[in-house]
């Protein structure tokens, strides 16, 4: 619905998110953020911000700590700052380049990254310069897919969908056991662990992935029951697996 707008924002007013997979990465992302002491948090970064989601739906909650959403892509950050500006945003502002590149002396309280670090190369993944980065307490979150995923169609339902990960999750190559390690080596103390998109979300999301083959009213029509399973999988118990994984750590 990008070429219709005013269609796009009535059909969000009504419905919310649309696309399941980023239904369910919003849930996620919204409980892990509870775990923290917000309100002590005065700077915060968005580790590959993308188009900004994360970033101005935790600066609306936040309004008291400043937002730096950083990302290399030159197009995706221009239509934050139009975001920014449309709205009168005053407590964010987008630097382009990796991490390392920000300003000396640049620190956070927190730097969240969802489903980013499996576009980069292993040896590439910033978990040392997020360390450095910040300040004393402060934390890491980080989403991503763990390289173990399951599915219940076979996998030739998902064919375009898999060629686009052979593409493009380069760093698709951790369980929950390696992302910890990961913090570990690079000095942060694990405050907590767990797998998501467990055997509901999954189900939702396969459901949704083959509704939308069959246009925007057939994608709709089943929305509410993907968001429902969605929520069934966020009320349970976590998962003993699951096809994301996420690590919080602290620097103490």
């Amino acid at each position: 619905m990008g070429k219709y707008p005013g269609m796009a924002k009535l059909v969000y007013n009504i419905f919310g998110y649309t696309n399941v997979g980023n239904y369910a990465r919003a849930k996620v992302f919204t409980r892990l953020l509870n775990m923290l002491p917000l309100e002590s948090m005065k700077n915060i970064l968005d580790l590959g911000c993308g188009y900004g989601e994360f970033t101005f739906m935790t600066a609306e909650k936040l309004t008291n700590a400043n937002f730096t959403a950083l990302d290399i892509d030159t197009e995706r950050l221009e239509k934050v700052e139009k975001t920014i500006q449309a709205f009168n945003i005053k407590n964010v502002k987008t630097f382009e380049g990796k991490i390392a590149e920000l300003p000396v002396g640049k620190t956070f309280d927190l730097i969240f990254s969802v489903d980013v670090f499996e576009h980069i190369l292993e040896p590439y993944m910033p978990f040392n310069d997020c360390y450095e980065r910040l300040n004393k307490n402060g934390f890491l979150i980080v989403k991503m897919p763990n390289i173990h995923q399951y599915s219940f169609l076979p996998q030739s339902t998902f064919k375009d969908h898999n060629k686009w990960l052979e593409d493009e999750h380069i760093g698709q190559v951790l369980d929950l056991k390696a992302l910890e390690k990961k913090f570990l080596d690079a000095g942060f103390s694990i405050y907590y662990k767990s797998y998501s998109d467990g055997f509901w979300s999954r189900i939702a999301w396969e459901i949704g992935y083959l509704s939308k083959q069959g246009g925007s009213f057939v994608q709709l029509l089943f929305l509410p029951l993907c968001k429902f399973f969605i929520t069934i999988d966020q009320l349970l118990p976590n998962p003993q697996k699951g096809n994301a994984i996420q690590v919080i750590g602290q620097k103490l």
